[in-house]
């Protein structure tokens, strides 16, 4: 069905609630929470930042206060170095891209700037050690966006650019097969036809406060209350589906041979879905969350 415009009151309280959540990512995290008496990562991450795909596979990858986590069924593992990471995305090659601050037993600066690797493990200083903390990454075919209080693109991640217009940015979306990209801001959503270079407003969008590309170009968006809208003309018109239950956190999305499926991070766990956002299942459930 296509989307219906929201009404006032509702546009005001998602407006609201977008508005606390950057707040909030700007201000930073708190400290790790749940870590053992001998700083062994928890079972479940504390915080989650971000959620990612290995390129070509179904593989979700959570990047959290304590680093990255792999899902396989409905079983978590951590992964990886101890890296707060703050900004999360993996490019077509199957790079990591990250940001945030080094954990306990990490030899990295505080902010680590922007940093790569190939296993999650083993991280490579890219650019603005000590500088920059990106609260939101994203990867495309022509390079990184980021937002650290700037927003900015990068063809290489070395050298970095202001984007035009700057935007105060909740969450970023890209897709590794072309240039298109998504910003979700408390106005509402922009996107970027080259990369993050410039970009554009969605008048009349719906009020998204995450987003997801997939590499054929479908954008997947989370509403604040986790409902479920997806466009396939870059952001002209919406198509609401279904709606993950919990308060939404992060959102990643892939187009498979069967369906679009899509993934969201909740307070209530991850949950999945492998019709379009229509229903979704709950992979792992967050502690403490009702049945």
């Amino acid at each position: 069905m296509t989307l219906q415009r929201s009404t006032p009151a509702r546009r005001r309280t998602a407006l609201g609630v977008i508005a606390l959540s950057l707040s909030a990512a700007l201000v930073g995290c708190s400290a790790p929470a749940g870590r053992s008496q001998d700083g062994a990562k928890p079972p479940y991450p504390s915080h989650v930042h971000a959620l990612a795909l290995e390129p070509g596979t179904t593989t979700v990858l959570i990047a959290s206060h304590e680093g990255i986590y792999e899902v396989a069924g409905n079983q978590l593992t951590p992964s990886g170095a101890d890296i707060d990471l703050m900004g999360f995305a993996v490019d077509a090659g199957g790079r990591y891209l990250a940001s945030g601050h080094p954990g306990p037993g990490t030899d990295l600066p505080d902010p680590v700037g922007l940093i790569s690797s190939d296993d999650g493990l083993n991280w490579t200083q890219v650019s603005l050690a000590g500088e920059s903390d990106f609260h939101a990454l994203a990867a495309t075919a022509d390079g990184i966006i980021g937002f650290d209080g700037s927003l900015r693109q990068s063809t290489d991640g070395s050298a970095w650019t202001d984007a035009s217009p700057q935007l105060q940015v909740h969450s970023l979306a890209g897709s590794p097969a072309g240039t298109l990209a998504v910003a979700t801001t408390e106005d509402g959503p922009y996107t970027s036809n080259d990369a993050g270079r410039n970009w554009k407003p969605l008048p009349g969008a719906p009020l998204i406060m995450l987003a997801a590309v997939t590499d054929d170009a479908l954008i997947v968006g989370v509403l604040p209350d986790g409902g479920i809208v997806t466009s396939s003309d870059e952001g002209a018109s919406w198509t609401a589906a279904g709606q993950a239950s919990g308060y939404p956190v992060a959102v990643t999305a892939a187009g498979t041979a069967d369906d679009l499926q899509i993934w969201v991070m909740t307070d209530s766990g991850l949950q999945h879905s492998a019709d379009g956002g229509k229903t979704f299942t709950t992979l792992v459930q967050a502690p403490g969350a009702a049945s």
